[in-house]
């Protein structure tokens, strides 16, 4: 079964990667992620499942192995998210961020010492 849709995976392979692009931390999502990634017209179920492969790569970031891809309860979604898009939509920018730069792996651990209530205010 499919997740994402034919649409949806042209809207990803379309994106330009930009070098110049920083991360920001998504605190929702306890992740990085970059403005070159996001489609302008993903909204709703779309925009969810482009943050839902955000989630999957952050957990490539944390180093949890695959079988621990998932937030509270145990399941495969995050890794047949994963697998779809990387199948479907390898020139998405996301992919060629896997590997973190010392730089973006400080900001990472800085961000995620923080408490969620720090990240609102």
């Amino acid at each position: 079964m499919r997740i994402f849709t034919d649409a949806e995976i042209a809207s990803l392979n379309l994106l330009a990667s930009d070098a110049q692009s920083r991360p920001y931390f998504d605190a929702m999502r306890w992740a990085l992620r970059w403005h070159d990634e996001t489609p302008q017209e993903a909204r709703g179920e779309s925009y969810q499942r482009l943050l839902d492969l955000v989630v999957a790569r952050s957990f490539i970031h944390q180093g949890r192995a695959r079988e621990h891809w998932f937030a509270l309860t145990p399941t495969s979604y995050y890794a047949d998210i994963w697998d779809e898009a990387l199948a479907r939509a390898p020139a998405w920018p996301g992919f060629k961020r896997l590997a973190l730069t010392n730089e973006e792996r400080a900001y990472l651990h800085l961000e995620s010492t923080r408490t969620l209530t720090a990240h609102i205010s």
